[in-house]
């Protein structure tokens, strides 16, 4: 019988390599990220952030579910939700001023979360987009 040399696809391993990256960089901003989303979103955005901590739990690539999600963490953290009454209360937003000393970190970390999100493939911007 012939046997080939297997080549592994150098696309294959940038996605898992960049997958590894993105959950190396949630594990360290988690707790950020956490208060983040519950000052934010309030109980909605407490249990998006558990439903993302459990997701990333489990090993294997990012589901559709679980980039969906992130997804969503991401808005909220840029307050793409701040005039969305469906989304939430609005109450952490309200809650929020412009010269409080968190909104310069919450800008950091989202900033933060989409390099990463772009790092792995799950959101493109748009510039990434018009290229």
């Amino acid at each position: 019988m012939y046997y080939s040399k297997i080549i592994p696809d150098p696309k294959l391993t940038k996605c898992q390599g960049s997958e590894h990256a993105f959950r190396a960089h949630f594990q360290d901003h988690d707790e950020a990220l956490g208060h983040a989303a519950v000052l934010l979103g309030g109980r909605r955005g407490a249990r998006l952030i558990n439903a993302v901590r459990e997701a990333l739990d489990h090993q294997g690539p990012l589901t559709g579910r679980l980039r969906r999600q992130l997804l969503e963490l991401r808005n909220l953290l840029f307050l793409e939700y701040a005039y969305n009454d469906d989304w939430g209360d609005g109450t952490g937003f309200a809650l929020l001023e412009l010269d409080d000393p968190i909104v310069p970190e919450i800008c950091v970390l989202a900033d933060g979360l989409e390099q990463a999100l772009q790092d792995a493939g799950v959101f493109e911007s748009d510039t990434d987009q018009a290229a």
